[in-house]
């Protein structure tokens, strides 16, 4: 998923911090926020992969799995009853955690944490398999908060989705250690040459920090 990732600012989108005229507040959390929009477009694409940064448990095999009919349809299959969790996701071929209809990655966004810091974190509401009864009967198309479906992920399969891997951490640091050398020789160019951690998220954040690039993930 090459999608941007959503950035917030004292609970503002971008461009309304910019309309509201907080520009400090943006020159103070820039490359905070920066950074972890890129890191985590980063983990969003690998960890859709399936690629992740600790080992998954196996989905459940316990007790019967049942989902809705929306749901159903948006895993694309008829059948709604299965003999487990993992019956249902192997059946299905939708076997990644956490990316199931791709809901929960689509609320995946960055804010700013206090003045100068920044966290990822899952937002929004999506759809999720459960049937909830009502006055009419049941409703098949029940949304759900996606910072609980990542609480699920960990409760159930004790696996924290948007956990970066040790060389994303020093891919970051990379990116920000060669920033600081650049700005010591007084603007001169540097490039990110090591090989430890990951280089291209070095390169890119390097490359996004440099050029002011917060408003590109609107």
């Amino acid at each position: 998923m090459s999608d941007p990732i959503e950035v917030r600012i004292g609970g503002k989108t971008v461009q309304r911090a910019v309309a509201a005229n907080d520009l400090q507040a943006i020159g103070r959390l820039s490359a905070a926020l920066t950074t972890a929009a890129r890191l985590a477009r980063t983990m969003r694409a690998r960890a859709m992969r399936g690629d992740f940064a600790s080992q998954s448990r196996p989905y459940s095999t316990r007790r019967p799995y049942i989902i809705s009919e929306s749901y159903a349809q948006a895993i694309g299959t008829r059948k709604r009853s299965y003999a487990g969790s993992q019956a249902m996701h192997g059946e299905t071929g939708r076997t990644i955690p956490g990316n199931i209809t791709g809901g929960m990655w689509s609320g995946l966004r960055v804010r700013n944490f206090g003045a100068v810091g920044a966290v990822i974190e899952f937002a929004g509401r999506s759809l999720g398999s459960r049937i909830k009864k009502n006055k009419r009967g049941t409703n098949q198309r029940v949304l759900v908060a996606n910072r609980l479906k990542g609480a699920q992920v960990w409760k159930r399969l004790r696996l924290n989705p948007i956990q970066p891997t040790l060389r994303e951490i020093q891919g970051v640091g990379t990116a920000l250690t060669a920033l600081a050398a650049r700005a010591l020789a007084f603007g001169g160019r540097t490039q990110i040459t090591s090989t430890s951690g990951d280089a291209i998220l070095a390169r890119e954040l390097a490359a996004d920090i440099q050029a002011g690039r917060v408003t590109r993930y609107l």
